[in-house]
């Protein structure tokens, strides 16, 4: 009996300090990056000001302040009123749409930066192309419909141009908590 229970109870021994051990390097290597500004996010806002450093916006007690379908909101350093919103859109793929989109205290479009597509390659990803992108600088919500959509990628075209409504409207809605006046 002892030479049947034994190697189970061994086994069951050996996988609880493994799993321990593991829980144990997990807890020792894990990094929060949550508000954190990867290397990304600071290419696309150099993308889309210049004149400008930002980061993300946090509450009162350095919590990151999230709002409804928006990723992040980053917020300019300076006097810049341009305010950059972090959203990941669905195209023609779930989630498929993943921007950074500056928008000006006038409410239009400052600038686009892409981090990631994976709509449909060769038609949904003809929106990450620079000249699709450069349409919609200066457009609010009431112009945005006056931008083509590309033929063959109208789900990714109408996924971007929701992104957009979204952030202006965010914008719209939160300008004093935004910029903190």
């Amino acid at each position: 009996m002892k030479e049947k229970i034994m190697p189970s109870i061994v086994l069951c021994l050996i996988c609880s300090i493994v799993c321990g051990l593991l829980v144990f390097a997990y807890e020792i290597t894990y990094v929060d990056n949550t508000g954190v500004m990867t290397d990304e996010l600071v290419a696309g806002c150099e993308s889309i000001n210049k004149d400008s450093e930002y980061e993300i916006l946090k509450d009162e007690n350095g919590d990151v302040v999230t709002l409804d379908g928006v990723t992040n909101v980053i917020v300019p350093t300076s006097d810049s009123k341009i305010c950059i919103f972090e959203i990941e859109a669905d195209g023609y793929s779930k989630g498929g749409i993943h921007v950074l989109i500056g928008v000006n205290e006038d409410l239009t479009v400052a600038g686009i930066y892409y981090i990631s597509c994976s709509e449909t390659p060769g038609l949904g990803t003809k929106t990450t192309d620079k000249d699709f992108l450069e349409k919609f600088t200066g457009t609010n919500k009431e112009t945005l419909s006056e931008v083509d959509n590309i033929t063959g990628a109208s789900y990714s075209s109408k996924g971007i141009k929701s992104a957009i409504t979204l952030a202006i409207e965010t914008y719209e809605e939160n300008k004093e908590a935004i910029l903190g006046e």
